[in-house]
């Protein structure tokens, strides 16, 4: 395997939380982050991979490689979206990075598949970048404003910068934890991912070969390696609590504790699996002690709030664009679609910060490339979390439970908001784990043939 494609390809991870940009156009008179062309810094050195990949793996050998059949036909309604577009350069636009995002999740599964690349060491990438994040996270938590990381992609905020993400608490205004990423769920969802790569290497048996293994005590299998690894989750749990999602709170509570039930089920994890629930049981009860006057009146949801109210009204847009465009209003054109017929303004959301792509990734697919892309879309992602639960079963290997557990999480998330879909960071961390879990699907192909 070519060095520099691997070195890429880190490169590559470890760019995905960094939000350096360049806006290259806009599509509108003023600013709106989802009516213009940016490149970002992830954008080059995912490029580079690319070519490298294919560089060292002839096209034509790639093309021929079975692909899944309902990525491909997706693709196909994501194309033909761009010719019913409201805004055809900005359908292109946004068909062209589906395509390398597609691109770059069939590569990453080739190179997992081949053992170019390990996937312990994406977890590690992604588990170092969620520490990271969520250091940044409590910094801006405790200072109530940004760190100064603006060409790390750092938004300029703080509790009175207007259309920063905050809270009410304490009688006050109080500023949620971004990190580099465009908004506290786009953290809050990375960080969950990170969380759950954590918990992969401290389910993990020990190694006593390991040259980190130095027990404690002489009865107790507790590492240096450990000790690290338990921090990493102490600093991620409090940046996802002071990114203040109660999306990511719930879905992160659910998957995860659908992790732990797996493991505590598996004879070789059950006593590992023990000791981490106490462990997250510990940082839990020691967050709600030192943050209960944030976190207690956060996660109480009333069906009237705003976030409730607004969410129910982009899901009734949402509806309402596809019944009347039952091919899609274009890929990447359902803001500009809805702004220029006044879709917004018929469902009460007056106000330009209203006018945001609809939160839920299903319904904001069936609006853009229509109900059969959905279709399409659905029965993919359907068609390798499947291929998936088979390789767990005819491999016997349990240890790829994790990519799973993440995809679903994600999925999970994709319910509540739309940065899946529509926002830089959230599109390449979605794609990478679609990518973790297609590398399964070959290989769990190539044991049903055995």
């Amino acid at each position: 395997m070519d060095r520099i494609t691997k070195y890429l390809f880190y490169a590559f991870l470890i760019s995905i939380p960094v939000g350096t940009r360049f806006l290259i156009h806009q599509f509108t008179n003023g600013f709106d982050e989802y009516e213009a062309i940016f490149i970002y810094l992830s954008d080059i050195l995912m490029a580079g991979f690319l070519v490298s990949f294919f560089y060292k793996f002839a096209w034509t050998q790639f093309r021929d490689q079975k692909k899944p059949l309902f990525l491909k036909i997706f693709l196909m309604f994501s194309a033909a979206s761009i010719f019913v577009a409201f805004s055809k350069p900005l359908a292109i636009y946004n068909f062209v990075r589906l395509v390398l995002l597609a691109m770059m999740a069939l590569a990453t599964a080739k190179l997992l598949k081949i053992g170019a690349v390990k996937f312990e060491n994406i977890l590690a990438v992604i588990a170092a970048s969620s520490v990271v994040q969520s250091l940044v996270g409590i910094g801006q938590f405790i200072k109530q404003e940004s760190l100064g990381l603006a060409r790390l992609g750092e938004p300029v905020i703080g509790p009175n910068v207007g259309g920063a993400a905050k809270i009410i608490a304490e009688g006050g205004k109080v500023l949620r934890a971004y990190g580099t990423l465009p908004h506290p769920n786009v953290l809050a969802a990375f960080l969950i991912i990170g969380l759950l790569a954590i918990l992969y290497f401290l389910l993990r048996p020990i190694d006593k070969t390991d040259p980190s293994y130095r027990p404690i005590r002489a009865n107790k299998s507790i590492t240096i390696r450990d000790g690290l690894l338990v921090i990493g989750l102490f600093i991620i749990i409090l940046g996802l609590v002071f990114s203040f999602s109660r999306s990511a709170w719930l879905v992160g509570a659910i998957f995860i504790g659908a992790f732990l039930i797996w493991a505590l089920f598996h004879k070789e994890y059950r006593q590992r699996a023990a000791q981490i629930s106490v462990i997250l049981l510990s940082i839990f009860l020691i967050s709600i002690f030192y943050f209960h006057s944030f976190i207690l009146p956060r996660a109480q949801v009333s069906p009237s709030e705003p976030a409730v109210t607004q969410r129910i009204g982009y899901n009734d847009i949402a509806l309402n664009i596809i019944k009347n465009n039952l091919l899609g209003v274009g890929i990447g054109n359902q803001v500009l679609y809805s702004v220029k017929n006044e879709v917004y303004q018929k469902f009460g959301m007056d106000k330009v910060w209203q006018w945001q792509p609809i939160h839920n990734i299903y319904l904001l697919i069936g609006a853009e490339i229509g109900i059969l892309g959905l279709a399409a879309f659905l029965i993919f992602i359907t068609a390798i979390l499947v291929s998936s639960i088979k390789y767990q079963v005819l491999s016997h290997n349990s240890s790829f439970v994790t990519p799973l557990i993440m995809l679903m999480a994600l999925l999970a998330l994709g319910l509540f908001d739309h940065f899946l879909w529509t926002l830089q960071p959230g599109r390449l961390i979605f794609w990478l784990v679609i990518g973790i879990v297609l590398s399964q699907r070959f290989s769990g192909a190539s044991l049903a043939r055995k």
